[in-house]
Order: C-alpha cells, then sequence, then structure tokens
C-alpha cells in the first residue's frame, strides 16, 4: 500500500529555503534572483528528463526480514533511518540510513522510493529507489535545474510517476513544470504533461500522491489512473484542487475543487474510492477564530470514483477530525478524533468510521502532556499502528485484538508509518 502520503510530504521548507518564498515570507522571489526570462522548453532527449545510476547496495536481504511488519522511518538529528519494525519482537530491522531532511517517500511493492536533498539548493536532489526485498537499489536524477517536489509508485511499485519544477525558468506569474512517469524495470523515463502543453488552471503544479491500478487493467497492459494535488509554489504552497490522469492519454479531470477538501485525501486499497476532509465552518466551535492556514476538517467524505458520487460518511459537529488512513480491508476509515479544548482542537481519540457508523479504537491520554497523532496504518488481520507525538519524543502504538500496547519510544525524533510487510 502506497503511502500518500506524500504526500503528506513535500519537502516544504527546504523548497521555499531555497528561494520559492510567498508573498510576506521574507524570502526573495525567484523573479528577485533569476535573470533570464521564462524560454519555451525544447524537445527532450529521455536523458535529459532522468538519469539513471546504480550506487552500491546497502539494503539487507529480505531474508532477513520477519514474516509481517511495519516499514518505518526513524528521523532524528537530521538522519533518516528506514527499516521494518518487527512486531513480534519488538525490534526495528535497520534497511538504510539517510540524510533527508524533511522526508519525502513513498513505498510500492517491494520498493521505497526516497527524496534526498544533496544542499540547500532543491535544484541539487535525487530520488533514490530500494528494493528491500533484495537488496537492490537505484539512484534516478533529475534533470539539470528541476526540483523534485513529489512522487507515487504504482501498485507493484514497478512504475513510479513524479512533478518537478524547473526553479531556473520559474518565475511568480509563470511556473515551469513536469509530470513524469519512470519505469524501473526498462529503466525508461517519459513526459506525461508538462506546463508547455497542458494548463490545469488556478497556475499551479500538479503533484501525484496516489496511483490506482486494479488487477484486471495491469493484465490488460494499462496503467491505471494517477491522482495529483495542485500546488502553488508561489503562494506559499497551498493546496489546491485534486486532478485524475491517464498516464496513457495525458489529458487530466478535475474531480475536487479546491475549497471542497483539507489536508491530502487518501486512496482505497483498491483504488476506487477516495476518502478526504472538508470543513462545515458553520459546526465548528462559537470561540474558534480560523488560524492561518487550512480550517480543521470536521466532514469526513469519500468519492465513488468509478461513478463520480459524493458520499458523507462522518459530521464531526463540534469536533474534528485529524490524521486518518483506510483501513487494510478498504472498508472503513480509522481516524484520529479532535475534541475542542482550551481554545484549540486536540487529539482525544482514534475511531474506525464506516458510512454512518463510528466505533471506538483507543484514547489518547493528554491529561498530563498534548498528544498528537502523527500517523495511522492498518495491516492485515486488523493490526493498527499509529504513531503520537508528546513534546520531542515519538511513540509507536499498535492495536490488536481490541488491545493497545506501545512498541516503541524514539526519545528527540520522529516516526513516519511507510507501509506493510506481510511475506
Amino acid at each position: 500500500m502506497a503511502m500518500r502520503g506524500i504526500f503528506f510530504h513535500f519537502a516544504l521548507a527546504v523548497l521555499i529555503g531555497a528561494g520559492c518564498g510567498s508573498p510576506g515570507s521574507g524570502v526573495a522571489d525567484l523573479a528577485s534572483v533569476e535573470a533570464p526570462a521564462p524560454t519555451a522548453a525544447p524537445a527532450l532527449d529521455p536523458k535529459e528528463i532522468m538519469r539513471w545510476r546504480k550506487p552500491n547496495s546497502e539494503a539487507r536481504l529480505g531474508a532477513a526480514l520477519p514474516q509481517q511488519g511495519v516499514m518505518v522511518a526513524f528521523m532524528r538529528w537530521g538522519e533518516t533511518m528506514l527499516g521494518v519494525f518487527d512486531v513480534a519482537g519488538a525490534k526495528m530491522i535497520p534497511l538504510a540510513k539517510r540524510e533527508t531532511g524533511a522526508l519525502v517517500v513513498a513505498q510500492g511493492g517491494s520498493r521505497l522510493a526516497t527524496l534526498v536533498r544533496e544542499s540547500p539548493n532543491p535544484a541539487r536532489n535525487h530520488i533514490e529507489i530500494l528494493d528491500w526485498r533484495n537488496g537492490g537499489s537505484l539512484v534516478i536524477e533529475p534533470a539539470t535545474d528541476d526540483a523534485v517536489l513529489g512522487f507515487a509508485f504504482d501498485a507493484e511499485g514497478k512504475h513510479l510517476s513524479y512533478a518537478t519544477m524547473n526553479l531556473r525558468n520559474s518565475r511568480s506569474t509563470h511556473v515551469t513544470w513536469r509530470v513524469g512517469l519512470l519505469d524501473l524495470e526498462r529503466q525508461q523515463a517519459r513526459i506525461v504533461m508538462d506546463s508547455a502543453v497542458q494548463k490545469i488552471g488556478e497556475e499551479g503544479i500538479p503533484v501525484p500522491f496516489a496511483w490506482s491500478g486494479p488487477p484486471a487493467e495491469r493484465r490488460a497492459g494499462r496503467t491505471g489512473r494517477l491522482y495529483l494535488q495542485g500546488w502553488s509554489p508561489f503562494r506559499g504552497m497551498i493546496r489546491q484542487s485534486i486532478w485524475a490522469l491517464s498516464p496513457e492519454r495525458g489529458e487530466p479531470a478535475k474531480i475536487v475543487s479546491a475549497p471542497n477538501y483539507v489536508g491530502t485525501p487518501r486512496l482505497s486499497p483498491d483504488g476506487v474510492r477516495l476518502a478526504y476532509l472538508g470543513t462545515d465552518m458553520g459546526s465548528l466551535p462559537a470561540e474558534f477564530v480560523a488560524p492561518p492556514g487550512a480550517p480543521p476538517g470536521n466532514l469526513l467524505s469519500v468519492m465513488d470514483l468509478t461513478a463520480g458520487a459524493e458520499v458523507p460518511w462522518a459530521r464531526g459537529g463540534k469536533t474534528a477530525f485529524g490524521t486518518f488512513a483506510w483501513s487494510a480491508g478498504g472498508e472503513e476509515v480509522v481516524a484520529a478524533e479532535q475534541a475542542w479544548l482550551n481554545g484549540r482542537f486536540r487529539d482525544v481519540e482514534i475511531r474506525r468510521i464506516g458510512k454512518g457508523t463510528a466505533v471506538s479504537v483507543a484514547k489518547i491520554d493528554s491529561s498530563q502532556s498534548v498528544r498528537e497523532v502523527a500517523g495511522i496504518l492498518e495491516c492485515r488481520e486488523r493490526n493498527l499502528f499509529w504513531v503520537e507525538k508528546e513534546r520531542a519524543a515519538a511513540k509507536l502504538y499498535v492495536n490488536r485484538g481490541e488491545v493497545s500496547q506501545l512498541l516503541f519510544e524514539l526519545p528527540d525524533g520522529a516516526i513516519q508509518l511507510l507501509g506493510c510487510v506481510n511475506r
């Protein structure tokens, strides 16, 4: 299962620090630091789209991995450890170390993709592909002056779609971007759409966050559909509309408008439904004052991507929803519920939500200090994992058979859930 996160997800602080400033940020606009005017992009040789190379393998072989576990990233002091947490043995099995800064990562099949920033300049970057079953790895470098914003695997991990922004040819009035497709088996790259041809409106950059592809489509040689989230680099990376794209046709279609959702949507495991949060401002507490940025999401909706129909699943009323994810079977959404406490929304409970139903899974104890649910992931046999942030520490929990258990605590760090390992 790909973590959409990404999505959840685009190395925002690093990108802005290199000159993509929003109004009032105190950072120079690209137009003030780049003299040449934007030029039309010439036809590209495949080598100018992406460059491929194989580093020395550093991953551990799949034989060392547990039968069941959860793929995680432990981030501490500027370094990221990618590995598998063995639930039965209550231990971390390391796969690789990365100096990634803000983590942008995706999982597909047995492959992990990680964005590595080589310097404060976001155009000095590359994608590292790690196959945790056989220990193989691959480095993919974007074209000169291109900064990678995000990417998403197909279900089998054989293809990776990505979005880049060309820093040299971008201005506050014009952004040069590309959405590409990488065939990791053949090591081939092609452009699916770019700013020179396609106009998606809103002057945003479409960044992939999920990729659906039912088995029948893959057997027929089709690549399914990409789902992309619009981002505005010169407006503080504000999220915009959600788009669907067939890689074969390259014509994006808007499926959710920007005002109708907040945060990053989640694609169901079978790829036929999209869950996202919206805001009913009239139901928020009377004393609520919207801070800068997106309002809290208190309305959970699910779209049937086949029919294009949107159905409300849960309305928070005076409460809101935080982090959420699909259940392993794709019949429920597991979400952190937030209550209005001391002038702000705080995570208080994790709930399983179906269409018109909700069941409590675990309570979040914030009596001593504020805790925030930073990630949720469910694997087979209803093994539900989540991460709580408490002050500078991160704690990994699991709920099995209606019993919750603390698995691991990382002081002065962060934990990100990436995917399930089932051998």
